[in-house]
C-alpha cells in the first residue's frame, strides 16, 4: 500500500487524524472542542454504550470515512496534483466527522429508545446535529489533509496513470440522482432541518434551503445553490477520474455533497444574517458568530446525510447504467420532473409548530385563579401564560432561593437566608406575582427511596405563605453543576483547571463519577466529573434519573389541586454531559418527556388539573446564548413553557473575551423564536446582573424594555443570598445583588435603586384578551398598553403602578377604571371588552 501514492496519503491523513483526536481528548479541559471527550474522561468505562460509543463505535468510522475517498479515488490511477488530494482529504474529514458523529448518537441513544424516545425522532437528531462536531474537524482538517498531500507527493509514483475517461457522464446521472433525493428528503426528513428543528431559532428572515419550511421561494432558490455546488464539484472530481467504478462514483457523490452542504449552510448564515440585523433599540451584537456556526453545521450535517443516501443510490443504480443508457432520454429527464411536481403540495404547505387547545373561560373562582396556556393569536405567533378565566397574565418575580441545600463552603456561614412571610410580603410590595422557589433533589430524597415529608411541608408553607400575597409560584428543580457531593477542593489540578468547589442539587447516592477529575475550566459545569454525572443521569444509570422522575411525581401529586402553584422547571440549567448534543438535546428530551408523564399521572391520581411545564436548554444556552435545543416534539403535551436563561451582557462566557455574541434585546428574541418551534409560551426563568446598580442598572432597564416589547414576564436572580452560598466570595462584605445582605453585621440592606426601580416597573398583571403595545416608565411609574379582548372572557383588569403618588388615568374601552393604593403602590382595575388601550400618569 505504501508503494503507492494514495495508499501512503491514506496512512498518512489516518495517522494524522488519530494523533488530533488524541490531543484533542488530553490537551482540551473543557470538552467542548475536543474531538473525543476532553481532559479527565476516560474514553471507555462503565456506564454501557453511552461511554464507549465515541472510542468503538465513531473512531472507526471517523478514520475509515476520512480515508476510503483517498483510496477509492486513488484507484482509478488517474494523474492528480498533491493540491487535489488535499482538497480531497480535508473534505472526507469533514464529512467523516458528520457520519462519525451521527453513528455515534445513534448507537448511544439506541438501547434508550422507546416511549420516552421514539426511534424515528433519535435517527433525525442524529443526522441533523452531525454537522456541529464536523466544524471543529474543519479547523482540523488541514493538518490531516496536509500530512495526507505531503504523503502523496513525495516518494514512489504509480508505474502508469490513465487519462480520465469523459465520455462516462458521471456529473449529469449524480446530478438527477441528487435532484430526486433532495426534493423527496424536502418533504420528509428535510421539512424541518433548518427552521422546526434543534437550531431552528437561528434561521429568520428569507430562508434559502432546501426544505418545505422555506416556502417555494425558499426551496428553489435552496436547491439551485446545493445542487449548483454539487454540480460544479462533481465536475471538478470528474476531470481526474479515470473508468470511475461505483464505488468511485459513489464517493464523488457523497464528498461532493459535502461541500454542497456546508455552501449552502454559508449562504444561510448570510441570509441570517441579513434579516436579522440590531434594532435602533438594541445593544451591539456579533450575532453573526452564533447564526454562523449554526448554519454551518447545519448545512454540513444535511450535506452529509442527503449525500449519503444519494451515494448508496448512485453506486447501486451505477452498475446497471448500461440498462438506463437503453432507456430513453425523455424518460430519464421527465422522472425528476414527476418527483418534484408530486412533491410540489407538499412544497406549499405551510408547517406550523403543535399548539395548545382553545378552552373556554370559566367564571372566576375565590382567591388565585388556575393557570394555563391561552392559543397564540395569530398564525406564527407564541401562546401566552393566561388563567382559565381567559385573561392572560404576565408573570414578572424573583427567584428565591432560600430552601437550596448548597454545599458549605464554611459550617458556620449559612449558605441560605431563613424564608418567611416577611419575604413575601416584600415581594409582593415590590409589584411582583410569581417566585421561582428553588428546590433541591438532595433534601426531596436524601436516600434512595426515600421522601423527605418534611421538606415537602416546607415547600408547602412556602407555597401558602407567596400564596397569601397574591403571588404564583413556579416550583423548580434547582442545580448547578449536578450537586454538592462533587466537592474536591483539595483536588490536584493542572493546565489551567481549578477544583470543583461544588454546588447543589442532586443526592450523594445519584452522584456517579466514575472516577473522573473535579477539575473545572472556565465554568464549574465544565469539569469531567460534572459531565460525567449528568451522562449517567441522562443515560439512567442504576436507574437515577427514574428516581429524579418519581421525585416530581411526588412533589406534583402534592400540589396536584394548587392554583397558587403555576408550574414545574423541570431542571435547572441542565449540565451537557460526555456526548453533546445527544446529551444536552435528545436524552435531555427524553427525561423532559419521561418527568411530563409522571407528573401527569399523579396530577390525575389527586384529581387535580394539569400545570405548566417549563424546560430549559442546557446550561450552554446560559454561557454563550445559544445551543442545540431538545428536539421539538420531544413530549405530545401542549401546556410548554420554553424558559431559558438570557444572561447576554452579563455572565455570559463571550464577556470575559470583550464581545457579545447576543445582546440583550437579541437573546430575548432569539428565545422566542425557540419556542415558537415548540408551540411553547416564553418565560425567562433566570436573568440577572451582579455588579454595580448604578452601572448594570442600565441594562436592567433594556431588558425590562425589551421584555415588554415581547409581552413576557421573567424571574431575576435571585431575591436574597445567603454570606455562605458558593456565589458569595469568602472575603465578600454584602451578599446577592437585590434584597442584599450584610455579611458584617447580618442586617438586610434597601434593594438597590439601580435595580429595584426597572424591577418594579409598571406592568398589567392580568387583562382579558391579547396584549398588542406595552411601554412603561420605570423612572416616572408610567404606563401605557393596548389589548384586545375577546368578550366571553373575564373582562376584569388588574394593573401593578409603584410608588407613593397618586395615579391618573386614561382609558378607552374601560368601564370603571379605578385605582387603589397597597403596599408599595397602587392596583388599577376596571373591565375592559373589545379594544382597549390604558395610560398611567402621574
Amino acid at each position: 500500500m505504501l508503494r503507492r501514492p494514495a495508499g501512503r496519503a491514506a496512512v498518512a491523513a489516518a495517522v494524522m487524524l488519530a494523533a488530533v483526536v488524541a490531543a484533542g481528548a488530553v490537551g482540551d479541559p473543557s470538552g467542548l472542542l475536543a474531538p473525543v471527550g476532553g481532559r479527565g474522561l476516560p474514553p471507555l468505562g462503565a456506564g454501557g454504550v453511552y461511554r464507549w460509543a465515541p472510542l468503538l463505535v465513531g473512531l472507526p468510522v471517523l478514520l475509515a470515512a476520512a480515508v476510503m475517498p483517498i483510496l477509492t479515488i486513488g484507484a482509478s490511477r488517474a494523474k492528480r496534483p498533491a493540491w487535489w488530494v488535499f482538497l480531497i482529504t480535508w473534505t472526507s474529514v469533514v464529512g467523516a466527522a458528520a457520519l462519525a458523529t451521527a453513528v455515534t448518537g445513534l448507537a448511544a441513544a439506541a438501547p434508550l429508545t422507546g416511549p420516552h424516545l421514539p426511534v424515528g425522532l433519535t435517527l433525525r437528531f442524529a443526522f441533523a446535529t452531525s454537522g456541529f462536531a464536523a466544524l471543529k474537524f474543519l479547523l482540523a482538517g488541514p493538518l490531516v489533509a496536509a500530512a495526507a498531500a505531503l504523503a502523496y507527493r513525495f516518494g514512489p509514483a504509480d508505474e502508469a496513470a490513465d487519462d480520465p475517461d469523459r465520455s462516462v457522464p458521471v456529473a449529469g446521472f449524480a446530478m438527477a440522482v441528487m435532484f430526486v433525493v433532495v426534493t423527496l428528503a424536502a418533504v420528509t426528513f428535510g421539512a424541518s432541518w433548518w427552521r422546526g428543528g434543534p437550531a431552528g431559532y437561528a434561521f429568520t428572515g428569507a430562508l434559502l434551503a432546501p426544505s418545505a419550511s422555506a416556502g417555494p421561494v425558499g426551496y428553489l432558490c435552496g436547491l439551485a445553490v446545493f445542487l449548483g455546488v454539487f454540480g460544479v464539484t462533481v465536475r471538478a472530481m470528474r476531470r481526474r477520474l479515470a473508468n470511475p467504478a461505483p464505488t468511485v462514483v459513489a464517493v464523488t457523490v457523497w464528498s461532493a455533497a459535502t461541500v454542497a452542504g456546508l455552501a449552502t449552510g454559508v449562504v444561510c448564515a448570510v441570509g441570517a444574517a441579513l434579516s436579522s440585523p440590531a434594532g435602533p433599540a438594541d445593544g451591539p451584537d456579533s450575532w453573526w458568530i452564533g447564526t454562523t456556526l449554526l448554519s454551518a453545521g447545519t448545512g454540513i450535517g444535511y450535506g452529509t446525510t442527503v449525500g449519503l443516501i444519494a451515494a448508496v443510490v448512485a453506486g447501486a443504480a451505477w452498475r446497471w447504467r448500461a440498462a438506463l443508457a437503453a432507456v430513453p432520454r425523455r424518460r430519464l429527464v421527465a422522472a425528476p420532473v414527476v418527483v418534484l411536481l408530486a412533491a410540489l403540495p407538499l412544497l406549499i404547505r405551510s408547517y406550523a409548530a403543535p399548539a395548545p387547545r382553545p378552552v373556554a373561560p370559566v367564571a372566576a373562582a375565590e382567591g388565585m385563579q388556575r393557570l394555563h396556556l391561552l392559543p397564540a393569536p395569530d398564525t406564527g405567533g407564541l401562546p401566552v401564560i393566561g388563567d382559565v378565566t381567559g385573561r392572560q397574565v404576565i408573570l414578572r418575580g424573583v427567584n428565591v432561593n432560600q430552601l437550596i441545600d448548597y454545599h458549605l463552603r464554611d459550617p458556620a456561614i449559612p449558605a441560605t437566608e431563613p424564608l418567611t412571610d416577611a419575604d413575601f410580603a416584600q415581594i409582593a410590595a415590590m409589584g411582583f406575582n410569581v417566585v421561582r422557589l428553588g428546590m433541591s433533589w438532595s433534601r426531596l430524597q436524601p436516600r434512595r427511596g426515600e421522601f423527605d415529608q418534611a421538606y415537602l411541608q416546607q415547600i408547602s408553607t412556602a407555597v401558602a405563605q407567596a400564596k397569601a400575597h397574591g403571588v404564583y409560584v413556579v416550583l423548580d428543580m434547582h442545580q448547578d453543576a449536578w450537586g454538592n457531593a462533587l466537592a474536591k477542593p483539595d483536588e490536584q489540578c493542572g493546565g489551567g483547571t481549578s477544583p470543583t468547589t461544588g454546588w447543589d442539587g442532586a443526592p450523594a447516592w445519584a452522584t456517579v463519577t466514575d472516577g473522573t477529575a473535579h477539575c473545572q475550566f472556565l465554568a464549574r459545569d465544565l469539569a469531567p466529573a460534572v459531565a460525567t454525572a449528568f451522562g449517567n443521569f441522562y443515560t439512567d444509570r442504576d436507574g437515577i434519573q427514574s428516581e429524579l422522575v418519581r421525585t416530581w411525581a411526588f412533589v406534583a401529586r402534592a400540589f396536584a389541586n394548587e392554583p397558587a402553584v403555576a408550574g414545574y422547571d423541570l431542571l435547572n440549567e441542565p449540565g451537557i454531559g460526555a456526548n453533546p448534543p445527544i446529551s444536552s438535546g435528545l436524552l435531555l428530551g427524553r427525561y423532559y418527556d419521561a418527568a411530563i408523564t409522571a407528573i401527569r399521572e399523579a396530577e390525575q391520581a389527586g384529581q387535580g388539573f394539569a400545570h405548566l411545564v417549563f424546560f430549559e436548554p442546557s446550561v450552554l444556552w446560559s454561557g454563550l446564548a445559544f445551543d442545540v435545543t431538545p428536539p421539538p416534539g420531544f413530549t405530545d403535551d401542549r401546556q410548554l413553557v420554553f424558559a431559558p436563561h438570557p444572561y447576554s451582557e452579563s455572565i455570559t462566557m463571550d464577556q470575559g473575551f470583550g464581545l457579545t455574541i447576543a445582546s440583550i434585546e437579541r437573546n430575548l428574541t432569539v428565545s422566542a423564536r425557540a419556542a415558537a418551534a415548540y408551540g411553547a409560551a416564553y418565560w425567562p426563568g433566570e436573568w440577572g446582573w451582579f455588579g454595580d446598580p448604578a452601572v448594570d442598572g442600565a441594562k436592567v432597564a433594556r431588558f425590562g424594555a425589551a421584555q415588554d416589547r415581547l409581552g413576557i414576564g421573567g424571574a431575576f436572580w435571585v431575591w436574597k443570598q445567603g454570606c455562605g452560598s458558593p456565589e458569595t466570595g469568602p472575603d465578600a462584605k454584602t451578599s446577592g445583588n437585590l434584597a442584599k445582605i450584610d455579611c458584617v453585621t447580618g442586617a438586610p440592606i434597601v434593594p438597590p435603586t439601580g435595580f429595584s426601580q426597572p424591577l418594579t416597573r409598571a406592568y398589567p398583571r392580568a387583562f382579558p384578551g391579547r396584549l398588542e403595545t406595552l411601554t412603561a416608565d420605570p423612572v416616572n411609574g408610567t404606563l401605557t398598553f393596548a389589548a384586545t379582548a375577546d368578550t366571553e372572557a373575564n373582562c376584569e383588569l388588574d394593573i401593578w403602578v409603584p410608588g407613593e403618588a397618586p395615579v391618573r388615568l386614561a382609558t378607552q374601552g374601560v368601564t370603571g377604571a379605578a385605582s387603589a393604593q397597597v403596599p408599595g403602590g397602587w392596583q388599577v382595575t376596571g373591565c375592559a371588552r373589545g379594544t382597549y388601550t390604558v395610560t398611567v400618569t402621574r
